[in-house]
């Protein structure tokens, strides 16, 4: 584009925040250009944050299963695994202790 057009036409996409934009462009797809019913959206988030949870779960499951039949025949990192896996569990009683306090207060 010639300087002018620039002026007339400002654009840049830089100023764009693209995760909004791509989620706009593809609402606006499914409403106008698919002509969808968009009733069903809420459903939708909850099913793609479950499957989000599980890959979450299973990349955990995987890198703990690796880690221990590969890496933890060393001293070091069994003793890092005993460390780490004593963290996890701190912090697994104290969200539930925390939560029943929660619930008790209530």
């Amino acid at each position: 584009m010639n300087p002018d057009d620039q002026k007339t036409f400002y654009f840049d996409p830089r100023t764009l925040h693209w995760p909004t934009y791509m989620q706009n462009y593809c609402l606006g797809t499914k409403k106008f250009i698919l002509k969808e019913d968009l009733s069903g959206m809420p459903a939708a988030r909850a099913r793609l944050k479950m499957l989000r949870n599980i890959r979450y779960v299973f990349n955990t499951v995987l890198l703990v299963v690796l880690w221990r039949l590969l890496i933890a025949q060393s001293n070091l990192a069994r003793n890092s695994w005993f460390f780490v896996m004593g963290l996890v569990f701190k912090f697994v009683r104290f969200f539930r202790l925390t939560s029943t306090l929660s619930a008790a207060r209530k």
